[in-house]
């Protein structure tokens, strides 16, 4: 069987999973010299790993298959290649278009949406996959039925622009889940990552109602710092921003909040690097995805001046990472005799792992088999494992 090699988002691991299902029925695909790379172009750091694999397989004589995002932006690059073909993820859809399983996972990824129409001026993202374009109501609620047939108990609602789904087809998020809830089988419901100009409060109060709803959110903020959201063409200030975060804690029992932040963006003086800094504190992200600003070509923000030198990107980078691990061991803590409930994924040396409603990592001692349950607990403790902080 052709192996497959996924880099990028939680909707590449989706379409990763819906490539395997179709090649397993496919007599094209049984010979393991072939290798498909669903690939990511969000970084250069991750561009690079890519490309630098493409060598090391082809050296080895591997017939590559090459998709995505990568593939999108530079195609005349890997045409240059022998023994490497350039497909559409709809080259490997001939059998079917819905997933019936995630291997290795408990919690399930599906993809609801495609597209983005924000261009914010350092993602090339819109360019390489295009305008929004949202799956049938139908056909993911067949598509859950199914996994939740085959066991899973958690759906994480995925997407390029999450928020907006059904934009293009006159149906949104609240209708979808409305729809999820009553599928018997399925009993948590978690949304992926979500812009702050999708939520306000009549999403919010609808939420907070529906009971298999996880009370975490991704919320991507980027920066601290008013003058370089702007620069980025991120559309809202940072009070925007917070006021949201606060309504939302006000209504939603237990809820937790992780973020993605950008360091080094051109023109990021020292006094906004203290602002994302201080967001961080004031917000109290549960977890902050650091990412050190990457020149990407066809966007905005590769033209403008005052460009930050790598060694200060580090630097920034570190003290943002100090910063986040503090305030994450906080949050943590305040949930610390509270009882939770936790879905466990995986087992090392009787050391079960998983992850509370509001996504918090819990760790448990247990003889018994507790994948895919969904346990009550009550954390005692933080611990570190693994270079990471559960609760236990």
């Amino acid at each position: 069987m052709a192996q497959i090699l996924t880099y990028g988002c939680k909707v590449n691991q989706y379409e990763s999973q819906l490539i395997k299902e179709n090649i397993e029925k496919d007599e094209n695909f049984k010979d393991e010299n072939i290798v498909i790379i669903n690939s990511c172009c969000v970084t250069e750091k991750v561009e690079k790993e890519i490309k630098k694999k493409i060598k090391k397989l082809l050296k080895e004589g591997k017939k590559i298959f090459l998709t995505g995002c990568l593939a999108e932006k530079d195609t005349t690059y890997f045409k240059n290649l022998e023994n490497i073909e350039i497909v559409k993820k709809d080259f490997f859809y001939r059998y079917k278009n819905r997933i019936e399983k995630f291997n290795s996972h408990t919690r399930v990824f599906i993809k609801v949406e495609d597209g983005c129409e924000n261009f914010c001026s350092y993602c090339i993202i819109p360019y390489v996959r295009g305008k929004i374009r949202s799956r049938k109501e139908e056909e993911i609620i067949e598509e859950i039925k199914c996994l939740s047939e085959n066991g899973y108990k958690e759906i994480v609602l995925t997407g390029i622009d999450l928020g907006s789904y059904g934009k293009d087809t006159g149906k949104d998020l609240k209708s979808l889940i409305e729809k999820i809830e009553k599928i018997d089988g399925i009993e948590r419901i978690r949304l992926s990552s979500i812009e702050i100009y999708h939520i306000n409060e009549e999403f919010i109060d609808f939420l907070k109602n529906v009971k298999k709803f996880c009370p975490h959110f991704h919320i991507p903020l980027q920066s601290g710092s008013d003058r370089i959201l702007e620069l980025m063409g991120r559309r809202y200030k940072f009070d925007e921003y917070f006021k949201k975060i606060d309504m939302i804690r006000e209504k939603i029992e237990k809820v937790t909040f992780t973020t993605d932040i950008m360091v080094g963006f051109p023109g990021e003086n020292e006094d906004d690097f203290e602002k994302s800094c201080s967001a961080i504190e004031k917000i109290k992200f549960l977890k902050v995805h650091i990412f050190p600003y990457s020149e990407r070509e066809f966007t905005k923000a590769i033209n403008l001046p005052d460009k930050i030198d790598e060694k200060k990107k580090k630097e920034r980078e570190k003290i943002l990472f100090e910063v986040s691990d503090r305030v994450s061991r906080s949050v943590k803590e305040e949930f610390i005799g509270k009882e939770l409930y936790v879905l466990f994924e995986r087992e090392e040396n009787k050391l079960w792992e998983g992850y509370s409603e509001n996504y918090i990592p819990f760790i448990l001692k247990s003889d018994d088999n507790l994948r895919n349950k969904i346990v009550k607990v009550v954390a005692r403790k933080i611990i570190i494992h693994k270079n990471q902080l559960f609760l236990a």
